[in-house]
């Protein structure tokens, strides 16, 4: 047998072998490594509505800390956020929105399986400890209302080139996957609640009360500051106090950037007031000598500071009232400093080391303010109605007069026409007869005898009203057919009475849910807007433009007068 041949016979062989091996040897199984592509990460979360816990962790190396965002729905279905003291959320669409991100979520692609490079993915676990601060990612966990774990991943870094592509691992696996993430999940405080802090309208608003003065925390005394105010008229005319209108006008600019101002207030930080204070600033029963340091240290720390009515504002007050009868105070407190969650939260950063040359640590940002705000409700800031103001039940019985009224009236007209124009000699005459006008003359809503008042040709028909006697004025004012535009009035009056006690109530009701809304917090706010609230009362008027002369309505001089 030739080489040729030999050559061939083996090549054939092992052909064979290999073809034999395929039929008859056990089946080849997927390498583990790949073994999940395409599945989903957590195949039971299925409805963003089972979401009811959101938490996001992740490491901020510039203060080389862990810092976490906790947003949470309670037993009564409203959302809070933990992480910045339980203050309400506005969380529901945003909530919603985080948690369809990872329903469905699938792993695409196995990038390793190797732990140690799970920081060169930024897949690290942001709160582990003992690793290196590079690399770390964000850890995303949603849970349900029983506390059960709906999605947990941490997210990396996203693909090169692909924004719309992250490296993801589970906590505590070691597979690493590229997945389809577009969005990435805010964890700033002011994207998660209602910033507007007083929604106050600047047309709303009628008087501004300007109370400046401060308190010097060395001598243990207020200082007084100017007090002054600017009140709006129903045709929106500013008056400032003091202002000589011989001379002075108001300035309109001015005071419309103060009413502006009021208006853009948005929350940048918030801080809890310590327990067993009251929204209006007194003691709750029961607050020992521990808890009353407490509170004294907690607000003389944002500046403000206990009196007997109340306390004193490091920076003053200013009181706001608006056309549905609220007055907000808003009291000013001391700068809040620094940046971040310090001033979101009050969670206080790790102090920075000193640059090149430094010997101290980095001054913080003083850029925001405390504010502390209250409301209250008082209805002599309505403008009442003018009207007469009847009961309900007086209202009702002097309208059945009147319908009675109208039909004897009707029933006289009828008279007339079949008695040749003839008025009855009395209202029984109308009951009289087979084809009379009236079947039966009821009686007055109470109780009397309607009356027929004749005057040569012309007649009235009246009841006397809740006072059973002949004339009387408003209220006790009979009721007539010749006067039912009285009657008209009184219905107009009732109904603008009627929308004035709604507007009481509503009132009440705004001042009491403001009050139970700010009353827990300080507020943190942005110092320039502040700065825009404290004006001069100077600064509020401005010197009256001279008439124009009617003879040189353009100023100009004459030639012959240069």
């Amino acid at each position: 047998m030739n080489e040729f041949v030999k050559t061939g016979a083996f090549v054939g062989g092992a052909a064979l072998l290999v073809l034999l091996a395929t039929f008859t040897g056990p089946k080849s199984q997927p390498h583990e490594l790949f073994s999940d592509e395409g599945e989903a990460f957590y195949k039971d979360f299925t409805d963003p509505a089972m979401a009811t816990e959101l938490e996001i962790t992740q490491f901020d190396e510039a203060s080389s800390s862990v810092r976490s965002f906790h947003v949470k729905q309670d037993d009564k279905g409203r959302w809070t956020i933990p992480s910045h003291g339980g203050y309400p959320a506005d969380a529901s669409t945003r909530m919603g929105k985080a948690a369809t991100m990872f329903i469905g979520l699938t792993k695409q692609r196995v990038v390793t399986d190797k732990k140690e490079q799970h920081a060169q993915f930024g897949v690290l676990e942001p709160a582990a400890e003992g690793i290196d601060t590079k690399g770390r990612g964000v850890r995303v966990t949603l849970r349900d209302k029983n506390g059960g774990v709906l999605s947990d991943l941490v997210l990396g870094k996203e693909l090169e080139g692909k924004t719309d592509m992250r490296y993801v691992c589970v906590p505590g696996k070691r597979h690493v996957y590229s997945c389809k993430i577009a969005e990435d999940l805010t964890t700033r405080f002011s994207e998660w609640i209602e910033t507007d802090l007083l929604k106050l309208q600047s047309w709303d608003i009628t008087k501004v009360e300007f109370d400046n003065h401060r308190v010097d925390e060395l001598a243990g005394r207020v200082v007084k500051g100017e007090q002054f105010w600017a009140a709006k008229d129903d045709a929106s005319k500013w008056t400032v106090d003091g202002m000589d209108p011989a001379k002075e006008d108001p300035n309109d600019e001015k005071l419309r950037e103060v009413t502006d101002t009021l208006g853009q207030i948005k929350i940048v930080g918030v801080r809890r007031k310590p327990a067993g204070l009251t929204p209006d600033f007194g003691l709750e029963k029961g607050v020992d000598q521990q808890q009353l340091m407490e509170i004294r240290m907690s607000l003389q720390q944002a500046g403000y500071f206990p009196a007997e009515n109340g306390v004193h504002s490091n920076e003053g007050e200013l009181r706001v009232q608006n056309r549905k009868g609220l007055t907000y105070t808003l009291r000013f407190g001391e700068i809040a400093y620094g940046e971040g969650d310090e001033i979101s939260s009050g969670v206080a950063a790790t102090t920075k080391p000193p640059k090149d040359g430094e010997t101290g640590p980095v001054q913080k940002a003083g850029n925001n303010r405390y504010l502390m705000v209250s409301v209250a409700f008082d209805e002599k800031l309505l403008k009442a109605p003018t009207g007469l103001r009847l009961s309900d039940d007086d209202l009702k019985k002097r309208k059945d007069a009147r319908t009675e009224i109208e039909a004897i009236v009707k029933a006289i007209d009828a008279f007339k026409e079949k008695n040749d124009k003839k008025l009855p000699e009395s209202l029984a005459k109308l009951t009289e007869g087979e084809n009379a006008p009236l079947k039966e003359l009821k009686k007055d809503p109470w109780g009397q005898d309607f009356v027929l008042q004749v005057t040569g040709e012309t007649f009235a028909v009246l009841s006397h009203g809740g006072d059973q006697k002949e004339g009387g004025e408003g209220t006790s004012a009979d009721i007539r057919s010749d006067k039912f535009a009285f009657e008209d009035e009184l219905d107009r009056a009732a109904s603008d009475w009627k929308a004035h006690d709604t507007k009481i109530t509503e009132g009440q009701k705004e001042a009491k849910t403001l009050q139970n809304r700010f009353g827990p917090w300080y507020y943190v706010i942005d110092k320039a807007l502040f700065d825009k609230l404290k004006p001069k009362k100077t600064d509020l008027v401005k010197a009256k433009t001279p008439p124009a002369d009617a003879s040189n309505p353009t100023g100009t001089t004459p030639p012959g007068d240069k």
